[in-house]
């Protein structure tokens, strides 16, 4: 230590100071002290290279409790970019002179000042988070809880919290190695092996050990770090093997040799877990803590599989060359991947118009050709630098649409080829050699030669299989207007019998109004066929079942193309099918986006089950066309605004003659239509992307839920979603008129959303999260605004109806802002509306029917945040929490709130709703915690009455509902 240097009296300053002067009053003694020799090396090696080894080039860190930069510094020099915060000025200035001395300023993201319980950081910036010091230091649990919460908070998906603690046994030995034994005695009498807080005695250890600290047991370490919300994923100690023996390895340490098998010991050995406690410190690697694993499930089709809505990745395309019609089989071991490649800019246009589109350029012809490659396993981009050509036939340009099948060893390959400006022609051609070679191609289909005939101008993209003992052609025809998909058959793959249109093209506005084309076909597990085809008018991929091959089911669109700047914007089209087994289906297919460039895309793999049991969709009539367009043209303006509270009243349109009505208020637009038929219900939404969720995520839906029967109609770019009018009044409303009916039904929602969550049920994957309009980021800042609110009765305890919760504002705002970290790997999603409340349940005036609406937030949700919605709507929405009042008294906020008895008390006061649903990996304080925001802000009618009673009301009786009363 310095001479002269002195610490403040400990008896006239906060610990919090006392740790600061320490550390201020020589910041170079912590960057000398990893340096001191060969033993903290150790330490930095295995935290460098072991601990942080993983973390992804150029990745951003937060480096809390950083001194001199020590660590931060070694990251930079890693690629990485990191941000400091620490309780001492003086280090942070070491740090940054260092960083500048190291030409590495452009790494350092910035420095905070101040102690780690009160830092702000950026939520969700940073792939890690280090706490290397800080814990040592916070003798206060509640505020080393509170410094790694907030901490937790800066981590981005799938990042990781880093932090190292003292082991209980570290002092004692310090203070052995420094011959203080009375010391030691004092600890050890005093209940230091019990508590682990270390206060220095002022005239021995003050000015050359350290400051006040707190040291940790592996179990203490660990229970602080899921009070703060995190889970626990790795665990080591910092010097292994090597531990208490730091003469023996600075002996190794004159040998480089020896230094480094001593080294790599020490790394082989720092996760043993009778070593975790045995030297001076472990480290806790952790993520945003999870649910607790379900049973093991026996039926693998959960999750997405029918839901495949958005590519997962380019599979094959090239600068400056077109890339797409993908077809994929098996052969020899091998998956062959042939696709049509072509030179962009020999492409030939004339422009066109289409009926409601804007005009645009129609192809005439290009220098496609065909090419053959493996494709690697698991799969991955491809190059296309060695594929093998198929050939062109005589006098042919251009082709494209290949489709190829296996029989008596041989590769089959069909494909469409035409002369310059001439008409598409199908040939086929065989390699015995696994594509190497392949013999000259023969003419297997023209245009039909008859007068009107349906394929009379072209034929082409066909999807050829050999299917009991016959071949079997699925292609599309063009008759001079339209596309429909054709069947052909054959007993030798030759000569083939023209069996006419087996899917035709759609009534007007839908997806396939215009052309049902490239089809691809796959057998399915039920014995069935499966096909995926491109709808022209929606420019998207819809899917049809059929037993026999001839007739065909419609089961809508099963892939919709993506919006602007995605690989698919344009067009989502050319299909390509390889069964995979267990009933699934791997999709490829080619996107065109706003650049005009196509592309090879993979979009995963399909349930071919499960996209069976879809149902059909509502089928579309010309009198609907026109009462969707009425819709779009005659409504005035101001009634399509989306208002700010869709459950606050709201002008709603009628149409002079009675035909169009508005329906109730809603985030969206929403019509009655009356025709001849009977009435459809209208809703133009917010978009086609919103359109096309909510009708995807209603037919999957279909499987577990009673939803109404929807279709899709396309006018240009817009999209509306047509329904079928069902009559019936929301649920919240019976809870007031028929409270045995109201539990009736509400039994019956959950327990068969039990049914669709067990169903769904799959591990949280950041990429596959929905989010409705109410996103983490919204939440958090109500969460934020709750807290201010609510600041001045902070630490006072919530009495309901004169019991006590055992909750204070305080706890309630820690678990809310615990319950918004990001969800760890290992939480749980399910498929369901991403809207489920009571309104949006309705039951039909006598009958025992009841249909859920409103999905156009459909897709796979947070388990924990669905159930929130639906409990919250038992307090928002049933009109039983009425006439609430709020009293404070000595430290307690005295709610009382009468409930309309039986059913308030039977929904409102105890655990009736959530109990329908153990068995699913639940997580009953996050639920509570998710409940809070829009509980008090929903149920707060006095913005200027911080402590309304409403709100607060709301909170206690949701804790009671939860489960969690007497949390704390």
């Amino acid at each position: 230590m310095p001479a002269g240097r002195t610490l403040p009296d400990p008896a006239t300053v906060s610990g919090i100071e006392r740790v600061a002067a320490f550390y201020d009053a020589d910041p170079e003694r912590e960057w000398q002290r990893t340096r001191s020799g060969p033993y903290h090396r150790l330490e930095t090696e295995v935290i460098h290279q072991q601990v942080l080894a993983g973390l992804r080039p150029g990745s951003r860190i937060l480096d809390i409790g950083s001194g001199p930069g020590v660590h931060a510094l070694e990251l930079a020099r890693r690629g990485h970019m990191v941000a400091l915060s620490d309780l001492s000025a003086n280090s942070l200035d070491s740090a940054r002179a260092r960083f500048r001395q190291a030409g590495l300023e452009g790494h350092l993201l910035g420095t905070q000042h101040g102690p780690a319980q009160h830092l702000v950081p950026p939520s969700g910036q940073f792939d890690a988070v280090l706490m290397f010091g800080p814990l040592y230091h916070l003798l206060d649990d509640a505020d080393a809880v509170e410094a790694v919460r907030r901490a937790a908070t800066a981590l981005a998906p799938g990042g990781r919290f880093h932090a190292i603690f003292l082991t209980r046994t570290s002092v004692l030995r310090d203070l052995l190695k420094r011959g203080r034994f009375t010391e030691m005695t004092a600890l050890t009498g005093g209940g230091y092996l019990d508590h682990g807080r270390y206060e220095p005695l002022p005239a021995v250890s003050a000015d050359d050990y350290m400051p006040p600290t707190r040291t940790h047991r592996l179990t203490e370490a660990e229970d602080l770090l899921a009070a703060a919300g995190l889970e626990v994923t790795d665990r080591y100690s910092l010097e292994g093997v090597a531990a208490w023996m730091r003469p023996y390895v600075d002996q190794a340490a004159a040998d480089q040799e020896a230094f480094t098998a001593l080294s790599r010991a020490v790394r082989e050995t720092t996760q043993a877990g009778e070593l975790l406690e045995a030297g001076d410190h472990f480290l806790l690697s952790a993520a945003p803590a999870g649910l607790p694993r379900p049973r093991p499930r026996t039926r693998t089709g959960a999750g997405r599989a029918d839901l495949v809505g958005r590519h997962r990745g380019v599979l094959a395309g090239a600068d400056g060359r077109i890339t797409f019609a993908p077809a994929l089989i098996r052969h020899g071991g091998r998956r062959l991947l042939a696709v049509t490649t072509g030179p962009a800019d020999a492409r030939t246009y004339i422009p066109r118009q289409l009926p409601g589109r804007a005009p645009e350029p129609w192809y005439t012809g290009g220098r496609n050709r065909i090419v053959l490659t493996a494709l690697p396993e698991p799969g991955g981009p491809v190059s296309l630098d060695g594929a093998r050509p198929l050939p062109v036939p005589d006098g042919c340009d251009d082709v494209t649409g290949v489709s190829l099948v296996v029989h008596q060893e041989a590769l089959h390959a069909y494909f469409s080829a035409r002369p310059d400006g001439g008409a598409w022609s199908i040939y086929r051609t065989v390699s015995r050699d696994g594509g190497t070679t392949w013999a000259a191609p023969h003419l297997a289909l023209a245009p039909a030669a008859e007068e009107g005939a349906s394929d009379g101008e072209h034929v082409l993209l066909p999807a050829v299989l050999h299917r009991g003992g016959a071949w079997w052609m699925w292609y599309a025809g063009r008759d001079g207007h339209h596309r429909r998909i054709h069947l052909a058959t054959s007993t030798d793959g030759i000569v083939w019998q023209r069996n006419g249109v087996v899917v035709t093209t759609g009534p007007a506005g839908a997806p396939d109004a215009y052309a049902a084309d490239c089809p691809a076909v796959a057998a399915s597990s039920d014995g069935g066929l499966l096909m995926v085809y491109g709808a022209g008018t929606s420019r998207s991929l819809a899917a049809a079942h059929s037993r026999d091959g001839l007739t065909w089911r419609p089961l809508g669109a099963v892939l919709h193309r993506g919006g602007p700047g995605s690989p698919d914007s344009r067009y989502a089209f050319y299909p390509a099918l390889l069964p995979e087994g267990g009933g699934r289906i791997r999709l490829l297919y080619a996107g065109e986006d706003d650049q005009a460039r196509w592309t090879v895309l993979d979009a995963g793999l399909l349930d071919d089950k499960l996209l069976a049991e879809r149902p059909a969709p509502l089928p579309l009539t010309d009198e609907i066309a026109a009462a969707v367009d009425r819709v779009r043209d005659e409504v005035p303006a101001p009634y399509w605004e989306i208002p700010e509270d869709c459950h606050a009243p709201a002008p709603a349109y009628a149409s002079p003659d009675g035909a169009l009505a508005q329906l109730r208020p809603s985030s969206t637009p929403v019509f009655a239509a009356r025709t001849t038929a009977g009435t459809v219900v209208v809703k133009p939404g917010r978009g086609r992307a919103f359109a096309e969720r909510e009708h995807t995520g209603l037919q999957a839906l279909a499987r577990h839920l009673p939803v109404p029967v929807t279709a899709l109609h396309y006018r240009g770019e817009d999209a509306t979603l047509v329904s079928q009018a069902v009559d019936g009044v929301p649920l919240r409303d019976l809870a007031a008129t028929d409270p045995g009916r109201f539990l009736t039904v509400l039994g019956e929602v959950a327990a068969r959303l039990v049914h669709g969550a067990t169903a769904t049920l799959t591990p949280r994957r950041e990429d596959d999260v929905d989010h409705s309009l109410q996103t983490p980021a919204v939440l958090s800042g109500w969460v934020e605004d709750l807290a201010h609110r609510l600041r001045p009765w902070a630490d006072h305890t919530l009495h309901l109806n004169g019991a006590p919760t055992h909750l204070s504002c305080r706890s309630l705002i820690h678990l809310a802002r615990r319950s918004l970290t990001p969800a760890a790997p290992g939480g749980w999603l399910v498929h369901a509306t991403g809207d489920l409340h009571l309104g949006n349940v309705l039951v039909h005036p006598t009958e025992r029917r009841w249909w859920v609406i409103d999905a156009e937030f459909a897709g796979m949700h947070d388990l924990d945040q669905t159930l929130a919605k639906l409990a919250g709507s038992c307090l928002k929405h049933t009109g039983l929490l009425a006439d609430a009042a709020v009293r404070e008294h000595r430290g307690v906020l005295q709610v009382t709130c009468p409930l309309a008895e039986p059913l308030g008390g039977q929904l409102l006061e105890t655990t009736w709703l959530l109990d329908r649903f153990d068995g699913l990996p639940l997580d009953r304080a996050r639920i509570l915690g998710l409940l809070m925001p829009d509980l008090y802000f929903r149920l707060t009618r006095d913005e200027n009455a911080p402590a309304a009673a409403e709100g607060l009301a709301a909170l206690a009786l949701a804790a009671r509902m939860t489960g969690h009363g007497a949390a704390q």
